[in-house]
C-alpha cells in the first residue's frame, strides 16, 4: 500500500493540476529555482508506471512528436554583453565582491557558450536516448525485425541532431530495424506550422516572438513595470551607469536571465548563476516570459483568439492522416517528429486537454492557468494504438512519457480511447482550428 501511495505521489507531483486542483507557481520556482526558466526546465526521467492497457489489447502503432534536447540559450548577443559588462566593470574596479563572484563563474561558462547559441548539449542527446530507450522497451514487439520507422525534422540543426540521436538509440536497440530520416522544406507544413511553410500562416504571423504580434505591446509594459534591474544589478555594481554604457538595463537583466536558466542544459558547465536574482524578481521575469508563451501559442484569448495555436491544425492532421494510411497498410508502424516546445504547446489547447486549455481572465492570472516550465527541454507527445484478436483498436496519448487525459470518454480503462472516437475529437478540433483562421486577421504589419 505504501509504494502504490508513493508512485500515485509521484505521478501527481509530475502531472498538470486536476479539475478541482490548483498549483501555485511562485511556490513551485522556489522548490526548484530552474523552473524559473521557463521552456529551458529539464526533462524529468523519473516516470512512473503507466496505466495497464484492457486485457487482451496490445500496441501495434506509434505516432509522436517531440521536441529537440536540451540545448543552450540561443542569444549570442546576451553571451555578449554579459562579457562585456563585466569585463568592462572589471577594468574600471566598479565589481562589488558579489560581482567578482559573478565574474569568475562567468569567466568559465563565456568559452563554453560563445559561438554555441542555441546549440544541441550533451544533455540533449543523453536525453533522447534515454526517451527512445524507453519507447523502444514499452513496445518492443513493434520494433522487431526490419520494422520500418519513418523520422522528419525540421530543417533547424538541433531537431536534425535530436533526430538523428533518438533514431541512433533505436538502432542499437535492434540494427536490423529500417530507418528513414528526412529534414526537408517538404515537411515543414506540420513539423513548424508556424513556418511560412504552412500556407495558413501570413507573414506577420510566422514565428515565436513575432514583432508584429498583437500581445507584444503588453509585453514590453509588462516587462517595464515588473522588471527591476537595480536590484539585480546593484548588489553587483558600485556605479549603475556603466550599464547604459552596454546596453539598455532591462536588456542587460533579461541576457543574464536568459544565461542562467540555460546552464542547466550544459554539462560542460555546473556554475549556477540563480543566486545573483533576488527570488522576487526572478519571479517577475518568469512571470513576463511565461506570458509571452502564453500569449503566443497557449491557449490564449486576450490578444490571438485563438489563431496561433490553431495554426497547429496541420500537425494533427498529419498524425491522424499518417494512422489512417498506416492502419490500412500496415507498412510503417512507427512515425517520428521533431521540433520545437511552440508545437506541442500549441496541441495541447488544440486538443482541448484539460490542464493546458484554460483561458485568462486578465495578464495577471495566466501565471495561475499556464506554466511554460510544463513544457520541457526534449518534451512529447506519444500516440499509441492498440487493438485486440477481433480488431477493436484504441489510442493512448502519452505526455512526457506519462498518461495525459483527453477530453473524451474512455473505452471504460482510464487513459484508453476507441480510435473511432479520438479521431473524431480531433477533426472536429482541427475544423474549431481552421474556421478560427478564417475568422480572424493576421496582425498588421506597422
Amino acid at each position: 500500500m505504501k509504494k502504490i501511495f508513493l508512485l500515485f505521489l509521484a505521478a501527481a507531483c509530475l502531472s498538470p493540476a486536476l479539475p478541482g486542483q490548483t498549483r501555485d507557481s511562485y511556490q513551485e520556482i522556489k522548490q526548484d529555482l530552474d523552473r524559473a526558466a521557463n521552456v529551458h526546465y529539464m526533462y524529468n526521467h523519473d516516470i512512473p508506471p503507466c496505466a495497464t492497457p484492457p486485457r487482451g489489447y496490445k500496441s501495434f502503432y506509434i505516432s509522436h512528436y517531440g521536441r529537440h534536447g536540451a540545448r543552450n540559450h540561443s542569444s549570442e548577443q546576451d553571451f555578449d554583453k554579459l562579457n562585456e559588462l563585466l569585463s568592462k566593470a572589471a577594468a574600471k574596479g566598479l565589481l562589488t565582491e558579489r560581482g567578482k563572484e559573478l565574474k569568475k563563474r562567468y569567466d568559465l561558462m563565456y568559452p563554453v557558450l560563445h559561438n554555441c547559441g542555441g546549440d544541441l548539449c550533451d544533455l540533449g542527446f543523453e536525453q533522447q536516448y534515454k526517451i527512445a530507450r524507453n519507447m523502444y522497451r514499452a513496445h518492443r514487439h513493434i520494433f522487431r525485425g526490419k520494422a520500418h520507422v519513418d523520422a522528419v525534422s525540421t530543417i533547424v540543426p538541433r531537431c536534425i541532431l535530436t533526430m538523428g540521436a533518438f533514431s541512433d538509440q533505436l538502432l542499437r536497440q535492434n540494427p536490423r530495424l529500417v530507418i528513414t530520416r528526412q529534414a526537408s522544406n517538404s515537411t515543414m507544413a506540420y513539423t513548424n506550422p508556424f513556418s511560412l511553410y504552412n500556407s495558413d500562416v501570413k507573414p506577420t504571423d510566422e514565428g515565436y516572438n513575432n514583432k508584429y504580434a498583437y500581445w507584444q505591446k503588453a509585453f514590453q509594459n509588462m516587462m517595464a513595470e515588473r522588471l527591476h534591474p537595480e536590484s539585480v544589478f546593484g548588489p553587483l555594481l558600485t556605479d549603475l551607469s556603466i550599464l547604459d554604457e552596454v546596453w539598455d538595463p532591462i536588456h542587460l537583466e533579461r541576457a543574464l536571465y536568459g544565461i542562467a536558466g540555460g546552464v542547466q542544459c550544459n554539462g560542460l558547465t555546473n556554475e549556477d548563476l540563480w543566486e545573483f536574482f533576488p527570488i522576487d524578481e526572478l519571479f517577475a521575469l518568469y512571470e513576463c516570459y511565461n506570458f509571452r508563451f502564453f500569449a503566443s501559442k497557449g491557449p490564449d484569448t486576450l490578444f490571438q483568439k485563438g489563431r496561433q495555436w490553431a495554426f497547429a491544425w496541420t500537425t494533427l492532421q498529419d498524425i491522424i492522416d499518417k494512422a489512417d494510411e498506416d492502419l490500412a497498410s500496415g507498412a510503417c508502424p512507427v512515425r517520428l517528429r521533431f521540433g520545437h516546445d511552440i508545437i506541442v504547446m500549441s496541441l495541447m489547447p488544440l486538443l482541448d486537454v484539460e490542464g493546458y486549455n484554460q483561458p485568462a481572465a486578465d495578464i495577471a492570472d495566466v501565471k495561475n492557468v499556464f506554466r511554460s516550465y510544463d513544457f520541457p527541454m526534449s518534451l512529447n507527445m506519444q500516440f499509441i494504438w492498440y487493438r485486440n484478436r477481433s480488431g477493436d483498436v484504441l489510442v493512448r496519448v502519452l505526455y512526457n512519457e506519462r498518461d495525459l487525459p483527453m477530453p473524451i470518454p474512455d473505452c471504460g480503462t482510464p487513459y484508453f480511447y476507441r480510435w473511432s472516437d479520438f479521431r473524431a475529437h480531433a477533426l472536429s478540433r482541427i475544423a474549431l482550428a481552421r474556421r478560427i483562421i478564417a475568422t480572424t486577421q493576421a496582425p498588421p504589419k506597422n
